[in-house]
């Protein structure tokens, strides 16, 4: 394989093993049993500034998916012991930190995403492998009162937790290190084998994660990878009755087919989302302006919890969609591989142009366009970060996930009107709720009906420790190395009859 990116360049605070040269070298795509496989077909992973390719893998075929399912289903058998996974996965973490330099040049060429958004999800990402492998020496079961049952009196009842078993994650494209690390961090941790499907789009960053925990001390076996397209590589994954879980992340949409397809494998699914932060009338306004400028557009607005809108009290929303504005204005877009830009490009051309249809929907229908929305050209994948104000209620902005730079500001007469407007919608990830008045904050908190609700901050807030998930067309289950480890593992129950021979 030929990656964009070169040799790592030191760094002083590099721990004193240095980490070896070209990572990706030999990595096709495909990782089955330990051994990198050919592929069955050429994929071109793209620079998703210049368009131009990044690298060369080979995508996987339908047996190679059902070989990885094979040979997870094989060390399966034979879970790691909880010392050894604690020490893969920190080790692992540890080579990640080392290889900071070559795998965030590779993470921006396969992403667009600036050296920031890459530094911070890297960072991110190692402390999800390090929490992991605090969780894997945790698992632990519990007492059952069974002797509180008239007949029971002398049976002793505990439970223990065990593996699933094979473990099938999905990765989505705009968090391709740290997602990726959620998915398979718990699984290794709760002693399971994995087989693990990279976005198309940005396979990189899950290729150097592979390798790593390889090199880490990770047997064949445990962590198989299978490039390719979801129409054929995905369906086989989800279609194998020996996969025992599926963690997906990606549109409601596919999300809703892996449910049909899957049986009554357990799943973890979380989709898609219109982020809102609601703003009452007393909050802080710089601070509300701070927190969504960096909410709203980090990551060029592809991140599922980004604040798409910002439902304010009418009193102050055009105030707040003002400080808004000149915020937006000021951030450049161009190449991430600039210090000065902050927002790359969209993860395609397609996706630029389909943004763009949407704020024209929304201006047609009488919303004010106040900053941002050109483009890069008629090919370009650049658009630059947008706040629109007072978008008419049944437009595609206020009803569905843009993923894009755009921020809109919506008036409404109180904070109760916001919560019916984020409640009405088929999304409930998480929202932000900015005010001073804790009344006010708490009845918001109990009626809000999403995974998670952020006071004084934004949907997007998220630390890796913390439990979420989304319900309604958002999903269900939990991504935090804890809740994860717990929902791949199967509870079960032991009864010992201490008075059988009496």
């Amino acid at each position: 394989m030929a990656a964009l990116a070169g040799p790592p360049s030191p760094r002083k605070d590099d721990p004193p093993r240095p980490p070896r040269h070209n990572l990706l070298d030999g990595a096709t795509g495909v990782l089955v049993d330990g051994a990198w496989r050919p592929g069955a077909a050429k994929a071109v992973v793209r620079d998703k500034f210049t368009q131009q390719p990044a690298a060369e893998l080979r995508a996987a075929s339908e047996a190679d998916a059902v070989d990885a399912v094979s040979a997870a289903a094989l060390a399966a058998e034979s879970p790691l012991p909880p010392a050894r996974r604690q020490q893969i996965l920190s080790e692992a973490a540890r080579l990640l930190a080392a290889h900071a330099a070559e795998v965030t040049a590779n993470y921006i060429a396969e992403t667009g995403f600036t050296r920031t958004d890459a530094e911070t999800e890297l960072a991110r990402a190692v402390g999800t492998l390090r929490l992991s492998a605090e969780e894997a020496t945790r698992i632990a079961g519990e007492e059952v009162p069974v002797a509180a049952s008239p007949g029971s009196e002398r049976r002793l009842a505990f439970t223990i937790r065990v593996p699933v078993g094979v473990v099938a994650a999905i990765a989505p494209f705009n968090a391709p290190l740290n997602t990726v690390a959620h998915k398979i961090g718990p699984a290794l941790a709760a002693g399971n084998a994995v087989v693990l499907k990279p976005a198309e789009e940005t396979p990189l960053s899950s290729l150097a994660l592979a390798v790593l925990l390889r090199e880490a001390g990770l047997p064949p076996g445990y962590l198989n990878v299978v490039n390719g397209p979801g129409e054929t590589v995905g369906r086989a994954l989800t279609a194998d009755p020996r996969v025992r879980f599926i963690t997906f992340t990606g549109s409601t949409a596919v999300g809703l087919a892996i449910r049909h397809q899957s049986g009554i494998t357990k799943t973890h699914l979380e989709l898609g989302a219109n982020s809102a932060s609601i703003v009452a009338a007393d909050a802080d306004l710089e601070l509300v302006a701070r927190l969504v400028r960096n909410a709203g557009f980090r990551k060029a607005g592809q991140v599922c919890t980004s604040v798409q809108r910002v439902i304010a009290d009418a009193r102050v929303a055009r105030d707040l969609a003002d400080l808004l504005r000149e915020r937006a204005a000021a951030i450049m877009p161009g190449d991430p591989r600039d210090p000065v830009t902050g927002v790359g490009p969209l993860i395609a051309p397609a996706e630029a142009r389909r943004a763009r249809s949407w704020l024209d929907e929304a201006t047609g229908q009488g919303a004010t366009l106040l900053t941002g929305g050109e483009r890069d050209g008629a090919d370009g994948a650049l658009l630059s970060p947008a706040v629109l104000y007072d978008p008419p209620p049944g437009c595609a902005i206020m009803t569905d996930e843009i993923f894009a730079p755009v921020v809109a500001v919506v008036p409404v007469k109180d904070v109760d009107e916001g919560i019916g407007l984020v409640n009405a919608g088929r999304y409930g990830l998480q929202a932000g709720v900015f005010t001073r008045d804790l009344d006010v904050a708490f009845d918001a908190a109990r009626r809000l009906r999403v995974g998670g609700v952020m006071i004084n901050d934004t949907s997007s807030y998220h630390a890796d420790a913390m439990p979420y998930g989304g319900v309604k067309d958002s999903g269900y289950g939990l991504e935090g190395p804890r809740y994860a480890v717990q929902d791949m593992t199967d509870p079960r129950i032991i009864v010992l009859n201490l008075g059988a021979s009496r």
